[in-house]
């Protein structure tokens, strides 16, 4: 059993520390590298206000707005240039916006997006090598693979060019997220270094969505940021949606039917007895010829609903009109 520290000894420990008596840094580092002080695992950093990962970060079905997005927008791409174009959602990931900036080229062409009622906005990025290449195109180019991409960034006049094409996007994002929330997308500008943009501060997490896009040989990359903040709303709304419905909302749809049944237009039918003929018999009859229903006159009649037996009633008058007087059931349901 571990020895427990009196008050005094607790008291001479702290003194120790605040005069720096102990080295608090090195102490039990001299046991396995691989132990913590007390002898158990070494102990692991564990940020818990940044996402490193799409597991520290969720919107639900966000992967099928992506999808939806992808297939419009590469619908959008084949009618303006007339050419088959694909647009696959590749990956997924949450990070950082400055470990994103490590990843960028920073030569391609970048539109910042306005995402109302969204917060924050977001970017669509091209990767230099499908940024130039919409630029010949627009131009009346090819969609060569092996065009040269210059060691460069653009020019205002090549953003300018396919700042078209990349607002064509807008319409298609709206359409991807009308299955969760109506939002407005629309480009505030086509930049090609997001350095000099003060999009979001570097410690601001983002979603970071990159999609692959075939265009006859030509290949090359798109890549959607949109912050955490931004999506946080709708991830609200999932929550809210996602409490216990069951009860309230079948409750409420059960009521809904029962309202509009009892407005419900059906067909009723009394049967007093049936009885098959000969078609001969039905040719001869005249006048007068009494028809043998093979039942008494007191006889209950079947009331029909909808052509299946559900009650039992009497003929008589109502009124001078003739009624049905219901007696019951029809026993296990005729």
């Amino acid at each position: 059993m571990e020895k427990i520290l009196s008050k005094e000894e607790i008291s001479d420990l702290l003194s120790a520390v605040r005069h720096g008596d102990v080295d608090i840094e090195s102490v039990g580092l001299e046991s396995d590298p691989g132990l913590g002080p007390t002898g158990s695992s070494a102990a692991e950093i564990c940020n818990l206000f940044k996402a490193n990962s799409t597991e520290g970060w969720k919107l639900k079905n966000y992967d099928l707005i992506l999808d939806s997005f992808a297939r419009n927008y590469a619908l959008s791409l084949s009618t303006r240039f007339q050419r088959s174009v694909h647009i696959k959602l590749e990956a997924m990931e949450s990070m950082s916006f400055d470990a994103l900036l490590q990843r960028l080229s920073g030569r391609g062409a970048i539109g910042v997006l306005q995402l109302e009622p969204l917060s924050g906005g977001g970017l669509l990025v091209f990767d230099e090598q499908l940024s130039f290449s919409l630029v010949e195109m627009v131009l009346g180019g090819t969609s060569d693979a092996q065009a040269l991409v210059p060691s460069r960034e653009m020019s205002a006049i090549e953003l300018n060019v396919i700042r078209d094409v990349i607002n064509s996007s807008c319409p298609e994002l709206n359409k991807g997220f009308l299955q969760l929330q109506e939002i407005k997308t629309s480009l505030v500008e086509v930049v090609t270094n997001l350095r000099l943009l003060n999009f979001v501060s570097p410690e601001v997490n983002v979603v970071v969505a990159r999609f692959k896009v075939t265009i006859d040989s030509l290949e090359g990359d798109i890549t959607l940021v949109i912050p955490h903040t931004a999506l946080e709303p709708l991830q609200k709304k999932q929550q809210i949606k996602a409490v216990p419905t069951s009860a309230i909302q079948n409750s409420k749809w059960q009521s809904l039917v029962c309202d509009e049944l009892n407005y419900m237009e059906v067909e009723l039918e009394a049967q007093l007895a049936t009885l098959s003929l000969r078609v001969r018999d039905i040719l001869n009859f005249q006048v007068g010829d009494v028809i043998d229903l093979g039942c008494k006159p007191d006889t209950p009649l079947k009331i029909l609903v909808e052509k299946r037996p559900k009650f039992l009633g009497m003929a008589g008058v109502q009124g001078a009109k003739k009624a049905i007087r219901i007696m019951g059931r029809v026993p296990n349901g005729g």
